[in-house]
């Protein structure tokens, strides 16, 4: 082939081949996050909430006939807890302070022996109070003792659950203007509103007040309680659902 025919050939193939573009493998910029070695940090959009843990201030509820009582400090986490078997009742009082409003409480609950409840979270609302209980009346019971003079056994709010041995469950509860909610797990468990009910706390467990937590012949065990109160995001958010609930019952 002569020196003309070559150039045209070389030129031909030269013009053939195609431009490289953005969608080019080649030519592309690498996105930060597939560089080696390089993090992209994504955003936390999980809420930070101001939880204080409830440590220092634990006493006996006394109830007249309490199992043994070991008490094991932890300013990091919120005291742990050990309660004997009690005859019938043992327990723990809070003696710090204690929000009648706005706020919620969480504690981790397991019972290691026994059958009935093995946590009462009794905790104000309003000017009263009332408990929380979980595995009560032989063991199956969910509920709060007293919504309009009811006992947890007996009121609408009352479920069963099953609750087993040596198993830690995450108790929380929730009191705002409106209404009380209560989570096992995460999970939500009870949606009380307040407006029209009255609350209220069986006799026995007064000795529980302002903020307690009781067994009822179980030996059993808690950790990590705390505190916090309800930010202002939380409470619009509650006014929002208690105005919904209110004109869909209408």
């Amino acid at each position: 082939m002569n020196r003309f025919a070559t150039c045209v050939v070389f030129s031909f193939l030269l013009f053939s081949l195609p431009l490289a573009t953005g969608d080019d493998p080649v030519s592309a910029p690498v996105a930060e996050a597939d560089m080696p070695g390089k993090t992209v940090e994504k955003p936390d959009s999980a809420p930070k909430f101001d939880w204080r843990p409830m440590t220092g201030k634990w006493v006996s509820s006394q109830f007249g006939g309490d199992g043994s009582l070991e008490i094991k400090p932890d300013a990091k986490s919120g005291d742990s807890v050990k309660l004997g078997v009690g005859d019938p009742l043992s327990g723990v009082r809070w003696e710090g302070d204690a929000p009648k409003e706005s706020f919620e409480i969480e504690v981790e609950a397991r019972r290691t022996d026994g059958f009935d409840f093995f946590c009462g979270l009794t905790f104000p609302v309003g000017e009263k109070n009332v408990t929380y209980v979980l595995g009560g009346w032989g063991g199956g019971v969910v509920g709060i003792s007293s919504i309009d003079g009811l006992d947890a056994s007996e009121n609408s709010q009352t479920y069963y659950q099953t609750f087993e041995n040596g198993t830690w469950y995450k108790v929380r509860a929730r009191v705002d203007p409106y209404q009380i909610q209560t989570w096992v797990d995460d999970k939500l468990s009870i949606e009380q509103p307040r407006e029209g009910h009255s609350f209220g706390l069986r006799y026995e467990m007064e000795v529980c007040m302002p903020i307690g937590i009781a067994a009822y012949m179980c030996d059993v065990e808690y950790r990590k309680p705390r505190i916090r109160s309800l930010t202002e995001t939380e409470l619009a958010e509650a006014k929002l659902a208690a105005e919904k609930r209110k004109a869909e019952d209408e």
